[in-house]
């Protein structure tokens, strides 16, 4: 060999080698090879949904389904047949968190029957809704409802907060419902024609001089839309509105203080200051009682209480 090209050559292969260093340590280190392919997890949850059965059907139905919070893709994607979503974080205009709690119902206390079936049917469930209000591609904001279950929601709520920031909010009232004396009612012994009206739905519209109510009474399922006894909204010495499950009605009342009830076997209310110009929802939720349903009022975010609402039937009532 040359021994001038020799000379030559080996400083470059001991340059060679010290820039070569740092990446074959790199690739033999075994903690750094643990962090280059470590990624991440998406966040995922086995939650239910809530949606109209079709276009000509507007009344409401639970599916299960799976949710994905994919970070590195910045999507939220719900995995569901009949009703799928797939939304960048970016498209998501609000999300609002709320919880409302009625008898269980549903297919498995029908399944089991009898006594059995109505143990099942009598117990109280939450309900942890994720109200989810993004915008298409072509600009129109859509709706869509989560549910999750209580050992998840909480979790939910925090990654939620994480990725979307002030986007979320979590409806809070300081409204607590109590029963309520049934014979102290002024017009408990009022008598009322419902007709439920499935051709049209109109809806409720700020007045400035008056305070909106919306209630609507969530059925125990889509199959029970409009049956059972009435559920009567007193407002201080008056019936305001009268709902079968699944259906909905809305009151312009004046400003003031009010005790709000909700009324059939028994009442359950509370009292709360209207304000002109402004509006207020809530839910007449189911129970089981001993010869009729029981009811409970509850206050709720306005997003929750609509979306029950466009699933629900106009209740046309009238005083006999």
């Amino acid at each position: 060999m040359n021994p001038m090209k020799s000379t030559w050559l080996r400083p470059a292969r001991w340059m060679l080698v010290g820039l070569c260093a740092p990446l074959i340590a790199a690739l033999t280190d075994p903690v750094s090879d643990v962090r280059a392919r470590t990624v991440e997890p998406a966040f995922t949850a086995r939650v239910k949904i809530r949606f109209s059965k079709n276009a000509t059907d507007r009344r409401l139905v639970d599916k299960d389904a799976d949710l994905i919070l994919d970070d590195s893709a910045r999507k939220l994607i719900v995995k569901n047949e009949e009703h799928p979503l797939d939304v960048s974080y970016d498209a998501i205009q609000k999300v609002v968190f709320d919880v409302s709690t009625r008898m269980r119902g549903g297919a498995m206390s029908q399944i089991v029957g009898g006594l059995a079936g109505a143990a099942i049917a009598s117990r109280h469930v939450s309900h942890y809704w994720c109200y989810v209000e993004y915008k298409t591609p072509e600009s129109s904001l859509q709706s869509y409802l989560i549910e999750f279950p209580k050992e998840t929601s909480q979790s939910a709520i925090e990654k939620i907060k994480v990725v979307l920031g002030d986007r979320v909010t979590v409806a809070e009232f300081p409204e607590q419902e109590a029963a309520v004396e049934k014979n102290t009612l002024k017009d408990l012994q009022s008598k009322h024609d419902l007709k439920i009206d499935k051709k049209n739905h109109p809806l409720p519209e700020l007045k400035p001089d008056k305070a909106l109510v919306v209630v609507v009474c969530p059925p125990l399922a889509a199959r029970a839309q409009g049956q059972g006894v009435q559920y009567k909204l007193h407002a201080n010495d008056g019936v305001v509105a009268v709902n079968n499950m699944g259906t909905y009605g809305f009151a312009y009342l004046d400003p003031g203080d009010y005790l709000l009830v909700s009324q059939t076997e028994n009442a359950s209310g509370f009292r709360m200051t209207l304000e002109a110009g402004k509006d207020y929802y809530f839910l007449q939720d189911t129970f089981m009682g001993a010869w009729k349903a029981r009811t409970k009022l509850s206050r709720h975010a306005k997003e929750l209480v609509m979306y029950e609402l466009n699933g629900a039937y106009f209740s046309d009532w009238k005083r006999k």
